[in-house]
């Protein structure tokens, strides 16, 4: 079947089902305000792009091990895990590569700008309020990295008088203490947060280093406000995430390093200005992303330091004309810093940017363009343009062009005699085409996109030798890539029942030989069944991963590919009194072989069992 057959099955399935689901009983679905779209508070019917939300409430009762635990359950992205909780992990939105995707911590970037990508196992599920996930390249509002997309956490926010305490045992000896309080001080309030866990592990990987592999994490983080008249407000939040992991790694040469110790943090001061028409906001942090690699048996192998630091300056305003104009635009300013024997060791980035959104009957118009200048680095401009239809008060369509683009990391370009500093930037041409439902008992999406990276950086021989002969590598521009796909999303109610189903089919090939990319499966489905009933809750979920593309790992000159799996996750909730709740939660109940990464298992089934108090 062809692919726009497949397409316009699709479509009409969809249409049918909204139809149909509307109809069933249900409670009504209440505005979602997000942030992430264009930096400032709106609703669903103002934003432009598809924007997927996870509330506190929703993780709790997923009582995810991983922030990419949660993200997973979202259409559109793919997790390559090297392991359980405690391992690395990386995600794909859309089929894009995990270090086209911004992330964000209370609007502090975070990530290594070494290495280029975010540490998803240091971040501690239980802190977090809640993540916003945007689709679609967003460069023009955010800059570098956001070719796929941007995820935006929260820290959990507590009122004055409000306090939490948990504690979690279960499978391989995992265990986990939080507790949290808010405090209030005059017009305003502060709240703080606190998560220690632990586990032995299990052996995570296929090879001669047969041992358990655990992890023992801290995350501290701080939340507040102060109003302090109708007009001014300061707010400001600081988080610590310090832990240990063990892995395995066998070189060529025998063991090398197997375990890492990390010590990230962020810190962020914000003032923020407000009357009727104008909204302005200044933001000062801060964040480091340090991890260190040893092998405590073997202090010979020394200690391999991975270390940034990322200082920001952020001044967003928004002037509401009336009621239909928009204006929306600041000025982002970072230097990140790194530690090692690197040629260049920091660099500058500012951006300008500015948006513009009117409503004319039934028409939202929204035009983003930004500017870049990245130290050493050519300047990008990215721009955004999209237009949304509103046939009633139901039905909406919207469409969207924008182009985005992704800085070298330092490792690219600098890395101790193998670094390019003749690099440029990869950048990105994306199209969305989106129909959505919002009605009182459903909503749901349809999305038909294609984006078109250009400049990839990938590793190849110079034409040199070194002094033994061999073949010199280093990283160029010499990739390119094609993705089209759709992405359908629906949460829905019948009799008391809660669903949520997400379906993603992805064609990500290489532009030039249009082979399928390495680590992407065409298709991936994700089910929940929610149901609460007197003093219980149900929560069961469903995940399907296609087969992927591993690459040749054998070296016979064949394509391989690892399997498609099914996973059935279960968490079953009980109130013993208004405050106290138990909770059992079951991954990977089936007990499937789940491979997501070549020779990398992830957990068999586990059981955890959880005791939590909630003062309100």
């Amino acid at each position: 079947m062809s692919f726009k057959l497949r397409l316009s099955v699709l479509t009409i399935a969809i249409c049918q089902t909204f139809s149909a689901a509307a109809t069933a009983p249900a409670n009504p679905v209440d505005d979602i305000i997000t942030v992430t779209g264009d930096r400032f508070d709106n609703t669903a019917d103002q934003q432009l792009t598809v924007i997927n939300t996870i509330e506190r409430e929703e993780i709790a009762r997923l009582n995810p091990k991983s922030v990419v635990d949660m993200l997973e359950t979202l259409p559109g992205v793919s997790v390559t895990r090297n392991g359980g909780a405690g391992q690395s992990a990386s995600i794909s939105m859309r089929g894009t590569n995990t270090d086209h995707v911004l992330v964000l911590v209370d609007g502090v970037r975070i990530g290594s700008a070494t290495l280029g990508a975010v540490s998803f196992n240091a971040l501690t599920p239980e802190n977090i309020e809640r993540i916003e996930v945007v689709k679609g390249p967003r460069a023009a509002v955010w800059g570098s990295d956001a070719i796929g997309g941007v995820i935006q956490i929260f820290t959990r926010k507590l009122e004055g008088g409000e306090w939490y305490a948990s504690a979690e045992y279960g499978s391989d000896d995992y265990m986990r203490a939080s507790a949290g309080a808010g405090v209030s001080h005059g017009d305003g309030h502060t709240s703080i947060s606190i998560n220690r866990e632990k586990s032995d592990g299990y052996d995570i990987k296929n090879d001669a280093e047969d041992d358990n592999d655990g992890y023992d994490r801290l995350g501290v983080s701080v939340n507040g406000l102060q109003n302090l008249n109708q007009q001014w407000q300061l707010t400001w939040a600081g988080q610590l995430e310090s832990g240990n992991y063990e892995y395995d790694n066998m070189g060529y040469y025998g063991p090398g390093v197997n375990e890492a110790d990390y010590d990230n943090y962020l810190v962020n001061i914000a003032a923020q200005y407000q009357t009727e028409k104008l909204t302005s906001k200044l933001a000062l942090g801060q964040s480091r992303d340090k991890n260190e690699n040893f092998r405590a048996e073997d202090p010979s192998l020394g200690v391999n330091l991975y270390e940034t630091t990322r200082d920001q300056l952020n001044w967003s305003n928004r002037y509401t004309a009336n009621d239909d104009l928009t204006f929306i635009g600041g000025v982002d300013w970072s230097k990140e810093s790194i530690e090692g024997d690197y040629a260049v060791d920091e660099r500058d980035l500012l951006g300008i940017y500015g948006l513009a959104r009117y409503q004319i009957g039934k028409l939202l118009m929204e035009g983003v363009i930004r500017y870049d200048d990245v130290e050493n680095i050519d300047s990008e401009t990215s721009y955004n343009a999209s237009l949304a239809y509103q046939f009633n008060d139901q039905w909406r369509v919207t469409a969207s062009s924008g182009t985005g683009f992704k800085a070298p990391s330092f490792n690219d370009l600098y890395w101790p005699d193998s670094g390019n500093p003749e690099l440029v930037s990869e950048t990105s041409e994306n199209l969305d085409l989106t129909i959505s439902y919002t009605g009182d008992y459903l909503r749901g999406y349809l999305s038909i996109y294609q984006n078109k990276i250009d400049n990839l950086i990938q590793w190849a021989p110079t034409g040199e030798k070194d002094d033994y002969g061999y073949d010199i590598w280093k990283p160029d521009n010499i990739e390119d890539a094609e993705i089209t796909g759709v992405e359908l999303s629906l949460n829905y109610s019948t009799w008391d029942i809660e669903h949520q189903l997400g379906y993603s089919y992805i064609d990500a090939v290489d532009g030039e030989s249009d082979e399928q990319l390495v680590g992407r499966s065409e298709h991936e489905f994700d089910y929940a069944l929610s149901y609460t009933w007197s003093e219980f809750d149900l929560l069961v979920n469903y995940h399907y991963q296609g087969e992927r593309n591993a690459g040749d790992y054998d070296y016979d000159g064949v394509t391989d590919f690892l399997d498609a799996y099914h996973q059935v996750d279960m968490s079953i909730g009980y109130k013993l009194a208004e405050a106290w709740q138990l909770r059992l939660k079951a991954n990977n109940l089936l007990d499937e072989e789940i491979i997501s990464d070549r020779n990398y298992f992830s957990p068999g089934r586990q059981l955890f069992l959880s005791v939590s108090y909630q003062a309100f």
